[in-house]
């Protein structure tokens, strides 16, 4: 365990002197990635690079994690050091007032919005409530309220969609905010974890609708092949299955751009535990893996970035598309599988007393949980 602490209390260190540092942070976020500086023996951010909002809150949200479970076994520091990380972030900074929503990233100017449904902005939103520091914190209703929420009906599953209908937009929050506890919320009436579940229902329904293999599925931007014997990749986007914000059909054509039809593994991993009513033989993300597991695991024993459904192997499974292992695409399924299993990272996650001021905003009958708690 002193391990454990001392590693997580030099990752959160390294974070706060970025945090500190104006040319390698902006208003407390930082860049969406660094590279080491062997010259300078320090982090930098690579030229080109936003400062992220979402992936400052999905780094903040494992550093909660972390900090919640070495306190709950006497190592308090981390959690000293990971509020003073969260102080800093200033989150009012990235709030456009007038308009009610969160700008996506900075790069010498902001752009982008998160104003259309998203998992990542429930995740945002929930941590920018929760600040430690209530003058750079935002009202977790004022973003809500202003996101688009479009519920639509896709064969009988009524959900919230997200602009693509791209898979891991549903998932990102439920990684950490275990949804089941918190029931629906006060502005929209939408229970988060039930949207989510249909949401992966109709991906499964789509992907057999349209020629997909049996048990395979999980449509989420990812990297692709360019075309089928090419070995140049792409980052494709615009992947998504059911309902879609995009309306228009030249939107949704990286679904099978160049006759490729990638499927995320990582996706459909992260799917796990929205079946736990089921035995695990018959849990579609199960299935999947089972399935497919001799193609997606690579010979370091990493997770590969897609497969292609529109080419079929001897073995009547679809081909790897991508090879490439990404980071994240890594850990998001392994936490997952790590909630199914033992609830860890939820439990720790929703332990944090920011976290439960938040959550009690907008979820009312959360206040029944942590009362019997």
């Amino acid at each position: 365990m002193e391990k454990a602490e001392e590693l997580a209390l030099e990752t959160v260190e390294t974070c706060i002197t970025l945090q500190q540092n104006p040319s390698q942070s902006y208003s407390g976020f930082l860049y969406h990635y660094y590279i080491y500086n062997d010259f300078t023996e320090s982090l930098e951010h690579k030229p080109g690079v936003e400062v992220s909002t979402i992936d400052t809150a999905l780094l903040l949200a494992g550093m909660i994690t972390i900090a919640e479970y070495l306190n709950s076994h006497g190592y308090p520091e981390v959690r000293n050091q990971v509020k003073k990380f969260y102080s800093q972030i200033n989150w009012r900074a990235f709030f456009d007032s007038n308009r009610g929503y969160f700008h996506m990233a900075w790069r010498g100017k902001f752009f982008g919005y998160w104003d259309f449904y998203t998992d990542e902005i429930l995740l945002i939103a929930i941590l920018a409530q929760g600040s430690p520091n209530s003058q750079y914190g935002v009202d977790i209703r004022d973003v809500l309220r202003n996101i688009q929420v479009k519920i639509g009906d896709y064969n009988g599953l009524r959900y919230v969609y997200s602009w693509y209908g791209s898979l891991f937009t549903y998932l990102f929050a439920h990684v950490f905010v275990d949804f089941r506890r918190v029931g629906k919320d006060i502005i929209y009436n939408v229970d988060w974890w039930e949207n989510t579940r249909k949401a992966i229902l109709a991906d499964i329904q789509y992907c057999k609708q349209n020629g997909y293999p049996e048990d395979i599925w999980g449509l989420s931007a990812c990297w692709s092949r360019i075309s089928p014997n090419s070995q140049q990749m792409e980052y494709r986007g615009r992947i998504g299955g059911g309902l879609s914000g995009a309306i228009d059909e030249w939107e949704r054509i990286d679904n099978d751009k160049n006759g490729i039809k990638p499927v995320a593994p990582h996706a459909v991993i992260g799917c796990l535990p929205f079946f736990e009513e089921l035995p695990l033989l018959h849990n579609p993300a199960f299935r999947f893996f089972v399935k497919v597991h001799k193609k997606i695991i690579d010979r370091s024993g990493l997770l590969i970035e897609s497969l292609d459904a529109g080419r079929i192997g001897e073995d009547g499974l679809p081909e790897v598309n991508s090879h490439w292992v990404v980071g994240m695409d890594i850990i998001f399924p392994a936490l997952m599988i790590e909630n199914y299993f033992t609830n860890l990272v939820w439990d720790n996650f929703m332990n944090n007393f920011y976290i439960q001021y938040s959550l009690l905003k907008v979820f009312p009958a959360y206040y029944t949980h942590i009362a019997k708690k």
